[in-house]
Order: C-alpha cells, then structure tokens, then sequence
C-alpha cells in the first residue's frame, strides 16, 4: 500500500480525492449542465442555492464554481487549476472567496459585519464569491439581514448558499436564489469511485470478495459519497494492505444481500421459525439491529416499486434480474409488501426507545409471518382490522386472488387456520363484528348522479324539514372534502336554515353514506330565470314546505301521545306535541312575513 512522505503531514482520502474540475464530480450531472450553460451563455446569476443529502458534493461544486468564475481563462467551463485564483480557492484561502460556516453568524451583528464588505471590490479576482455552508442554520434575524443584500448585491458579488434542510430556509430567501437540487450518489456511481480509489492507494483486495466489499461500503454509506470515503479510510487502517470481506461486515454492521432474501422469502412463506432463526444468527454475529432495519426497509422499498411496475433503474439495493429474487417477487402481493414497509416503518420508531432491538424485531416478524394479516397494520389504518388482499392463511398464501382469501371462523379445520390464529379468536371475531360486510358491488352507486339521488333520499327521510328544498336542489360539485349543492332561487329564503347544525349534520351523514367519505355541505343559490320568476308569489313555496311538514313520517307507536282535548284554545306546547315540526312552521311564516301565527288548526293558540 502507498503511504505518504513522513514529513508530509496525513490527508484523509475524502479531501485529497476531492473533485477539482467539473468533469471529476461523481454524479449530479444535471446541475454540472445547469452551471456549464450559465458560463457558456454569460448569465451567471448572483445568487445559488445548492440542495441535497450530505456528502453530495454542494460545498465541492461550489469551489469549482467560484474557480470557474475567477480562472484567468475565465469564466470557463474548464478551469485550469494552475493559476494563483484555482491553487488558492483549492486550497481555502483565497481572499475573494469567502467560506463561512452559518452556525457562526446566527447572530445579526455578525452576520451585518459580514456584509458590510460587499460594496468594497474584489482584490484580485473577477468576482468576489460568497460561500454560506449549512444556511439553514442562520437565525431569522441573519435572514432578514441577508435577504436585501442577497436581492440586490452589487455586480461583483455572488452568493452560494449550500444546505442539507431547504425547508428551514425561508421562503423569501429561496425566491431569491436559482436552486440546484444534489441528489445522493447511486451505488454504481459510488462502487466505481471506490474501485479507483483503492487502486491509487494500492490497496489490495480478493478478486471474488472486490464486488462484495465494494458493494458493503456504499450500501453503508447511503448514497453519501464523502461518507463511503470516510469508511474507506477506517478501513485501510484496519486491513494492514488487505481487505477482507469479513472485516468489512463487521465494521460497518451490513449484512449480505442474501440474508435480506432470505427474510423476505420467509415472510412470504409465513415462516416463522426462520425469520427468528434469521434474527439469532445477527445477533451471535454482532451485528446491529437497528442498521440492519434500515436497510431491509430499502431492501422492501424496491421490491414494493418493482412490483409495483416500477422502472429497473429505481431499484438501489436488489438486482432486479436476479432469477431468485424475480421468482419471489412473483409470489408477492403489492399488499403484502405495503404491510411489511409500514411495519418495519413503526419499528424503526420504537427502536429508538429504551426496549431491546432484538424483542421488537422478533414481535415484527410474528406479526408479520403468525397472525392473520388482515389484523397486522396497524398505524395506517387506525389498529382496525383492514383486509387487505392477497391476505391468507398458510405457508405461501399470499394469493392475489383476493375473493379466494377465506375469513377465519369457528368452524374452520385446525389445518385451515392460520397458525397462532386459536389465542386471537376472541379478539378477532370482535373486531371482525365490529365492521359490516361490504356491499355487493351491483348495489354500490357508480355515478355521481346514482350518488346524489341516494344522498337525496337519506336526507329525506332523516331530516324531513328540508326534504322539500333538498329535491329541489341541484348537485353543482363534489370535491374531495366537500359538496356544492345549488339551491333553487325559490328557496333563497332558506339558505340560513341549512346552516343549523342538525341539518348540516344530517347533510354530512348523508354524504358519507353515498359517496364513502366525509363531505362538508357548501351552498349556492341559483340565479331567478326571469322576473316572473323573482315576483312569484312566496305563498307557493311556503304552502309545500308546510304540506311536507305534514307528510312527514309519523313517530312509532310507542312514542305517540293522545291528543289533546278538543277546546277553543291550545297552547304551543301541546302543538308542538301533536305536531312535531309546527315550530319549524312557526318559523318559516315569522321569516316569509314577519308576523307570528295566532291560530293552528282552527284552534286559537294560547301563547301566553
């Protein structure tokens, strides 16, 4: 292995591999055309926002940018790294190109100081080059001293704000900014970076093992470039000029890609033993839990985007081609594997608890493999037992024919059952009762007027006050969360009157019922067609809406009260006794002509 001059002092590989040029920088070739079209064209903004994971390469690009500006040859897509401007930016100390961490300027006095430089000119440079690492961390005060000189700062200036968290920067400054987005480095891209690395450092590595260490460190280093080159310098120190595949593994915790097969075949197969026997072998091998969760979530991940139809490239950490893998994926319900994400989701969150890894890791895989999968996700849909398909029970049943999926009952053989169903039967015929049936499919509305015929007659018969308006009304929209009824113009006086909280509950029900989800009721009125129309006579109106206070439906029996006596007078409560909705009445004439009824029912009304 080359070792460095004993009188030069050690330089991590993450700074002496660093990207000098353009054409040196691993990925993001998206914002390296972006940039080359901007030197090309001469339209060099004076304000950059670089965006992404760590390790990207935002602080890197954005040297190479200021060395693009500032070159002799300059602006040049090319730099030379030979004149004094390259060699000194290289280097950090280049008096024009300023490179500030934010978590020092938080306070506005400091960052104010900082910008009281901007009007003087460069010193010898073409441009003077701003480079704010990590901005998000800026206070909102710094912000606000920032915003007007990063709007308008003076021809010579140009600012590169780099951050991992852009939802921390005010809306303002991003305004501001022409934004290029880093993303993480795939692992083709970071396996061959690694390869050349290793040559140059004359590290040396088994033939059949290469592929596999290589492939170890960028799945650790999560499509962080400077991380996999971190890991690769700790583990130089430890190979002694030897790398070896075990040394890896045990340093950074990974665990093969056949073992994440494994378990995925196991969970498929309902196999619970295995996946336990899975989980003791990590264990005897010191490996960590909570590393290996994360990465089987991206293992998960793309096996649920392939067969979900998604692309071969999407896929990071499985072969897609591999014959084992397609086989399983073949047997595997998209369901299915949308379970077994939101499990391990809610895994990792309780990982981060004071309960050993190892107990809840072997809870998720019972669950996952033991008990009947219509009762196992649990965050996502509230703890109710969900069915969702390809849900069955035995070793392999994971059919994707959902009506074959059998329900659990009493009557079922042992041999039928899922295994570890019998301790549950209690618990799951509860749950099971707790939710009807789904309709047949013939009796389930397909249109949205199929949809508001139902919605009219629930609302008929559950609140018989407006049932006369409601089959009058006209349905204008419906939204995700919400209904737009149109009322006829007739009906204008009744607007406020479906505004009572009875009636918009009454309303929201009926919504529910016919259209599956909740609707918030929103009214319009509808425009008079005529004047004849608007000079109709309101009496009509009036005279329907009490004739289907009339026709409502009688209450039972049971609840019926003899009627009053026959008398000269009666007062309202013993009205509203024999007629339930006369109060309604009462207000709909007190509403229409401003005067409160005397008489009912040729009966003069004592209302004291």
């Amino acid at each position: 292995m080359a070792t460095s001059p004993s009188s030069a002092p050690y330089q991590v590989i993450a700074r002496r591999y660093r990207p000098q040029t353009f054409s040196e920088v691993v990925g993001q070739q998206a914002v390296v055309h972006m940039l080359h079209n901007e030197i090309r064209e001469n339209r060099i903004g004076h304000g950059y926002l670089f965006c992404g994971p760590r390790g990207t390469g935002k602080t890197s690009m954005a040297r190479i940018f200021a060395k693009a500006i500032n070159c002799v040859n300059g602006p040049t897509t090319e730099p030379c790294g030979k004149c004094s401007h390259c060699q000194e930016i290289a280097a950090g100390n280049h008096l024009d190109v300023i490179e500030l961490d934010a978590a020092t300027y938080t306070k506005v006095e400091t960052m104010r100081d900082l910008l009281d430089g901007l009007a003087r000119s460069p010193f010898s440079a073409r441009k003077k080059v701003y480079i704010i690492d990590e901005v998000h961390m800026l206070s909102n005060s710094s912000f606000n001293a920032l915003l007007k000189s990063l709007e308008e700062p003076p021809s010579h200036v140009v600012f590169i704000l780099a951050t991992t968290n852009p939802e921390k920067i005010p809306e303002t400054v991003i305004s501001r900014c022409r934004r290029c987005n880093f993303d993480r480095i795939g692992m083709k891209e970071t396996i061959a970076c690694l390869g050349r690395i290793m040559e140059k450092e004359g590290l040396t590595v088994d033939a059949e093992e290469r592929a596999a260490v290589l492939g170890a460190i960028a799945l650790a280093s999560d499509g962080g470039l400077r991380d996999a080159q971190v890991l690769l310098d700790q583990l130089i120190s430890l190979s002694e000029g030897e790398l070896k595949l075990e040394t890896v593994r045990s340093l950074l915790g990974v665990v093969e890609s056949d073992l994440f097969l494994r378990l995925l075949k196991a969970l498929v197969d309902r196999d619970t033993v295995d996946s336990l026997v899975i989980v003791g072998d990590l264990v005897d091998r010191g490996r960590d839990l909570q590393r290996f969760v994360k990465m089987f979530q991206g293992f998960l991940r793309d096996a649920m985007i392939l067969r979900a139809g998604g692309s071969k490239q999407l896929a990071r950490l499985v072969d897609p081609d591999a014959p084992e893998f397609r086989a399983l994926l073949e047997r595997t319900t998209l369901p299915f594997l949308l379970n077994a994400v939101q499990q391990f989701f809610d895994l990792e969150d309780k990982m981060r608890g004071a309960a050993p890894p190892r107990f809840l890791l072997e809870f998720t895989l019972i669950k996952l493999t033991a008990i009947d999968p219509k009762l196992v996700i649990d965050s996502a849909y509230g703890g109710l037992p969900t069915p969702p398909p390809g849900g069955g029970g035995g070793k392999g049943g994971h059919s994707a024919n959902v009506s074959a999926v059998p329900r659990a009952s009493a009557s079922a053989t042992p041999a039928e059952r899922p295994p570890m169903q019998a301790p549950l039967a209690a618990d799951s015929l509860a749950r099971e009762q707790a939710i009807a049936p789904p309709p047949a499919i013939e009796e389930i509305p397909t249109t949205d007027t199929e949809r508001w015929a139902a919605f009219v007659d629930h609302v008929s018969a559950a609140n018989p006050t407006i049932r006369g308006v409601i089959r009058k009304a006209r349905l204008r929209e419906v939204q995700p969360s919400k209904i737009v009824i149109e009322l006829a113009a007739s009906d204008a006086a009744m607007r406020p009157l479906m505004d009572r909280p009875e009636i918009v509950r009454a309303l929201r029900d009926a919504g529910l019922e016919a259209w599956k989800r909740p609707l918030f009721p929103v009214f319009t009125v509808a425009e008079p067609e005529s004047l004849e129309r608007v000079a109709q006579p309101i009496d009509d109106d009036l005279v329907s809406d009490v004739e289907s206070y009339d026709s409502a439906p009688a209450a039972p029996p049971a609840q019926q009260t003899p009627a009053p006596a026959q008398s000269e007078t009666m007062t309202l409560a013993e009205a509203l006794e024999e007629y339930p909705d006369f109060k309604a009445a009462c207000e709909l004439v007190e509403r229409h002509f401003g005067i409160k009824p005397t008489a009912f029912n040729d009966k003069r009304l004592d209302v004291g």
